[in-house]
């Protein structure tokens, strides 16, 4: 269903684009004077990466330095961003009708069809693109729109999916948690929704356990790895665990590098994505730092599909550093699965860690509930299972590492948000210093 492109090919569009760009935009024609003709990889690898912040301070409307023509035949998107400070993409009318028909491949090869009665709770308004985005996928697979959105009474959303019996549902992982807390809280599971897509963020183990319970017919997947800056990168087969996506390689090409060096990672190896948007010229992308790390898998996937497994291993920054090791979300994740749905625990929660004059870390663990009273009681084991789990807590712990080692319970919806996404940011480390 998706066309398979080889490096060949991929590097041959990638070059028409870096010379549309260096042609006709002067952001680009100034950021790669001085590069000479792409001929050969090797050629490639010298072309300088794109930051997140040149994206934002060149972009339309504050600048049309990126632009390769004028501004017209166009849609804005506000990119959000996992900083809370927006950004804007802009797309030709034709790049976005693309972008939406690779996404009905998508969801029509994860069993989306004209027989389904579809919710669409993505985030409408605020220049956002899923619930737009969402309405034009879901006219393309000829099925039923529900278009609710994201900012419908919580109440009032569900009443809509149990009326109309939704089949489907569109949403991100937060919202998901919201409505969950609802079913439960009304011990009513919705028995009619076979599928579930999210989109925006990861889900977790503990996040999908505790969606299940309201949903328990459903079929949890991600809609697809896309971004908002350049489009729909990745799409899942029945063979894809969750974090491992076939590449879009028609429109995509992406490298992994090491994020120290910037030199290209050996396949198999765990390095920094990089994404050059190939059939996109008005604003191009390339060579883009898209704030992922991941590897792409050596062997083929047994689906048959020729296009390469992409694995996501988290955000760059999605960890942190503790006496010289690095501890991931993942691990903090697994410490509180057997805690997620107990006593209104949800699965939602910030770490915040801090350092004080003598250089002893904060550890502040903040985690959402429907009954913050009642979550209480498990303050002292979820600290014990933290430091059980994670060794080098453990050791911390021992040692007088911390300053402040907490947990705390929050009503729910009380974390700081992106106030276009509504993803609550995992971790905020307020140190000096990791290094």
């Amino acid at each position: 269903m998706f066309e398979y492109v080889d490096a060949g090919r991929q590097l041959e569009m990638a070059k028409r684009v870096f010379d549309t760009a260096r042609a006709k935009s002067r952001f680009y024609a100034r950021k790669y004077e001085g590069i000479g003709e792409i001929r050969s990889r090797r050629d490639w690898l010298e072309v300088p990466l794109l930051e997140r912040d040149e994206l934002y301070n060149n972009c339309y409307p504050f600048s049309t330095e990126m632009l390769t023509d004028e501004p017209r035949d166009m849609v804005v998107f506000s990119t959000g961003g996992s900083t809370g400070v927006a950004r804007y993409s802009v797309y030709s009318h034709t790049e976005f009708d693309l972008f939406v028909d690779l996404q009905a491949k998508a969801l029509k090869l994860q069993g989306v069809s004209e027989r389904d009665i579809v919710a669409n709770l993505f985030v409408a308004g605020n220049l956002w693109p899923s619930f737009i985005g969402g309405h034009e996928v879901i006219k393309k697979l000829k099925a039923v729109h529900l278009p609710i959105a994201a900012q419908t009474d919580f109440e009032r959303l569900l009443w809509f999916i149990r009326t109309f019996r939704a089949t489907v549902l569109l949403c991100v992982p937060t919202l998901l948690v919201y409505i969950s807390d609802l079913v439960l809280e009304e011990k009513r599971p919705v028995d009619s929704v076979r599928l579930i897509h999210f989109v925006g963020e990861p889900m977790s183990e503990n996040a999908r356990g505790y969606v299940k319970k309201a949903f328990p017919q459903a079929e949890i997947k991600a809609a697809a790895y896309s971004s908002a800056d350049c489009g729909i990168i990745g799409y899942q087969c029945d063979m894809c665990s969750q974090d491992e996506y076939h590449m879009v390689t028609e429109l995509q090409m992406v490298e992994v590098i090491d994020p120290n060096t910037k030199d290209p990672c050996p396949e198999g190896e765990t390095g920094e994505l990089i994404i050059t948007t190939l059939r996109r010229t008005l604003a191009p992308v390339i060579r883009y730092r898209l704030g992922d790390i991941g590897y792409i898998k050596r062997e083929p996937c047994r689906c048959g599909d020729k296009n390469p497994t992409l694995v996501l291993k988290g955000r760059a920054g999605e960890d942190f550093k503790l006496a010289g090791a690095y501890i991931t979300m993942g691990e903090i994740e697994k410490a509180l699965k057997g805690f997620i749905g107990v006593d209104g625990i949800t699965p939602t929660y910030q770490l915040e860690l801090d350092e004080d004059e003598r250089g002893r870390m904060g550890f502040v663990l903040r985690i959402e509930s429907t009954s913050p009273e009642k979550s209480e009681k498990h303050k002292e084991a979820i600290k014990g299972k933290l430091a059980e789990e994670i060794h080098m807590i453990g050791e911390a712990l021992k040692f007088d590492y911390f300053h402040t080692y907490e947990v705390e319970f929050v009503p729910a919806g009380s974390l700081p948000r992106n106030p276009i996404t509504g993803k609550a940011k995992r971790l905020m480390d307020r140190r000096i210093s990791q290094d």
